[in-house]
């Protein structure tokens, strides 16, 4: 069994082989690995995936295990909520299906969502594929026409905006998409990938001026600047979902959408991305609108979450509150099928973990 997924590793491995740049760092019996690993590789891996009972200022990563350890963290301290920078009320999306040469059937696949993001927080979405939540993040960009309701960036209703109008509002709403290979042009160079969402939006005095921006963007989310001249197959995972944030914050937006923005990723890099997302809304007051299917995730970066099932918002509230004490069936099975590890799993010597006791 390969994977990056620690949770579902603790679960079903009975052994366990931890590998780093093609050699093997630690090797063991499951429970010893997760409970007393002995390489510092194995330890941060273990530490850097974002957890559902706590929620550090900082997640650590692995250069700070390599170094020697890590200091604790503070608990991260979130800005009060003021008023909804983008705000989506009532909002709906149906499609008509062929179902035969003259007939058809209606799916509705976002059903009366609403909800707000204030300046400076965040927003989860959370659910199982296909409940609708990417659907919800388009329908706010006008990426796909809604079929009743509102989605308000302060004032303006951006479904009643013509296309010329809602030109004007676009660089002030963007979106990272979970897979960052797909979404960066392979035949543009990351210098042109970064410059040409501020040449359509006008944005620099020059094209020198413009060049400035992208070196500075790239240097803020940790590339080199020889990276304007290379290309997106020519760096890792990590390194491509840096670069699709900077395109996004290219043009200066205040509302950022993140699709699955580190599923893709693995345990280390996801820690890595996370963080400078925090970072970067710290900095410069964004409203993010979080989608993911990785509930440890969503609680990490919200401050307030919405659990959909099936086009529809089943709960929503604070993150602790939720997670703490679900009051829907639906977010009750979400959170009882997350992988958790050696956590309360019976070992062949009838051993539990120290989450637990033995019968």
């Amino acid at each position: 069994f390969i994977s990056h997924d620690l949770g579902l590793v603790g679960e079903i491995a009975d052994n366990v082989v931890v590998m780093r740049e093609g050699e093997v760092r630690e090797s063991g019996p499951t429970q010893r690995i997760f409970s007393a690993p002995r390489d510092p590789y194995t330890r941060a891996l273990l530490a850097c995936r974002p957890r559902l009972d706590t929620r550090p200022r900082r997640l650590p990563v692995i250069d700070d295990f390599m170094r020697g350890g890590v200091a604790p963290d503070a608990a991260l301290e979130r800005p009060p909520a003021g008023a909804n920078l983008i705000e989506a009320k009532g909002l709906r999306k149906e499609f008509r299906l062929r179902t035969g040469w003259f007939a058809s059937k209606s799916l509705v696949a976002v059903r009366e969502v609403t909800f707000g993001v204030t300046r400076g927080r965040t927003v989860g979405l959370v659910g199982e594929s296909g409940s609708g939540k990417t659907t919800v993040a388009l329908l706010v960009m006008r990426l796909l026409e809604a079929s009743g309701g509102e989605a308000r960036l302060e004032d303006t209703d951006l479904l009643r905006l013509s296309a010329a109008q809602m030109m004007a509002f676009r660089r002030r709403i963007q979106i990272v998409f979970q897979n960052p290979y797909a979404s960066l042009n392979p035949r543009m160079s990351i210098g042109r990938t970064l410059t040409e969402p501020m040449r359509i939006h006008r944005l620099g005095a020059d094209e020198g001026e413009r060049i400035e921006r992208a070196r500075r963007l790239l240097q803020r989310v940790g590339l080199p600047q020889d990276a304007m001249h290379r290309y997106p197959h020519e760096f890792s995972g990590g390194q491509r979902q840096r670069i699709a944030i900077a395109r996004a914050l290219a043009v200066e937006p205040e509302v950022l959408i993140c699709d699955e923005p580190v599923s893709a990723l693995d345990v280390s890099v996801q820690a890595t991305v996370l963080n400078l997302l925090l970072d970067l809304q710290e900095e410069r007051g964004l409203a993010y609108l979080f989608i993911s299917h990785d509930l440890a995730v969503v609680k990490y970066m919200s401050d307030e979450v919405l659990v959909m099932r099936e086009g529809e918002v089943v709960e929503r509230g604070a993150p602790e509150a939720i997670y703490r004490a679900p009051q829907h069936e639906y977010t009750r099975k979400l959170l009882a099928a997350v992988p958790r590890g050696v956590e309360g799993r019976k070992f062949g010597d009838g051993a539990l973990t120290s989450s637990g006791t033995q019968p």
